[in-house]
C-alpha cells in the first residue's frame, strides 16, 4: 500500500486524540520580537495558488497577496513534497491584517446574535470565537492569522479542488475535520480529508478541529497543541514585503 492510500485509509483523530493534554486556555510565554521573515509566497510555487477569498467576497482591507511566515512556506513545500505532481494547495487565506481580523469577527457575531437572540453578549462572543477569533493587538500574544502562522487551504487535483463536503468558512458542526468519520457520510469527503489533514501533519502543522481547511505553525494553537513556545509575535502589514 502506498503512503497515499494509506493516508486515505487512515481517521483523522479527534482533537484530543491528536493533542493529549491540549488545553486551548494555557497561558503561553510571548513570542520573540524578532521572529523569521514574513515572505509573499503569491508567485513563489508552481503548485501553491492563492484563493483571495476575503478580498473576493468584498471583506473591507483584504489582501490582494499572500503572506506567511518563512517556517510555514518551508512546510506548505515539504507537504507538497510528500504528494504526487498532479496534487497542489489552494490557499484561501493566510496573514489578516487587524482590520481584516474585527471585519470578519464583527460579521459572524452580528450573524451568531440575529440567530440567537436569548443569547447574553459573553455567550454570543464564546459562540463567535469557536470559529473567528477574536482580534487581538497584544504584539506578543496575537490570534494565529495574525501571526503569519496560520493557513486556510484546500488540496487539488490537477488543478481542481477535492470534495471536502462544504465550503470555506461554512461555520456549522459539518466543517469539523473529523465530521465525515461517521458512518454513513461521503466515502469520497472522507478520503479527500484525510489525505489533505496527514499530508499537513506529517510536514510539520497542527490543525484546528473546528474547521478542515485551518492549519497552524509557530502560532499561539500550534504552541499549546506542542507543549511549545510560540515562534511568532504580531505581524503588521509595516512587516510585509
Amino acid at each position: 500500500m502506498n503512503q497515499i492510500e494509506l493516508w486515505m485509509q487512515t481517521p483523522i483523530p479527534t482533537a484530543r486524540a491528536a493533542y493529549p493534554g491540549y488545553d486551548p486556555d494555557a497561558p503561553l510565554p510571548p513570542a520573540p520580537e524578532a521572529g523569521e521573515p514574513v515572505l509573499d509566497i503569491t508567485d513563489c510555487h508552481p503548485r501553491i495558488a492563492y484563493a483571495a477569498s476575503y478580498l473576493h467576497m468584498g471583506v473591507p482591507g483584504a489582501l490582494t497577496r499572500c503572506y506567511v511566515r518563512k517556517g510555514v512556506y518551508e512546510r506548505l513545500c515539504r507537504a507538497l513534497d510528500l504528494l504526487p505532481e498532479a496534487y497542489s494547495l489552494r490557499i484561501y487565506d493566510s496573514l489578516r491584517p487587524q482590520r481584516v481580523q474585527q471585519a470578519l469577527y464583527d460579521d459572524y457575531f452580528a450573524r451568531v446574535k440575529a440567530e440567537h437572540p436569548d443569547l447574553s453578549e459573553e455567550q454570543a462572543a464564546c459562540l463567535t470565537e469557536e470559529f473567528v477569533a477574536r482580534p487581538v493587538l497584544d504584539r506578543l500574544h496575537p490570534s494565529s492569522h495574525q501571526s503569519g502562522g496560520a493557513v486556510d487551504l484546500t488540496l487539488c487535483l490537477e488543478g481542481r479542488e477535492l470534495d471536502m463536503g462544504t465550503g470555506f468558512d461554512e461555520f456549522a458542526p459539518i466543517a469539523h475535520a473529523d465530521a465525515f468519520e461517521r458512518e454513513g457520510l461521503d466515502e469520497t469527503v472522507r478520503r479527500n480529508r484525510r489525505l489533505l489533514h496527514h499530508a499537513m501533519r506529517q510536514a510539520g502543522f497542527t490543525h484546528y478541529s473546528a474547521e478542515w481547511w485551518h492549519f497552524d505553525y509557530g502560532d499561539g494553537p500550534w504552541a499549546r497543541r506542542t507543549h511549545s513556545a510560540p515562534l511568532y509575535a504580531f505581524c503588521a502589514e509595516g512587516d510585509l514585503r
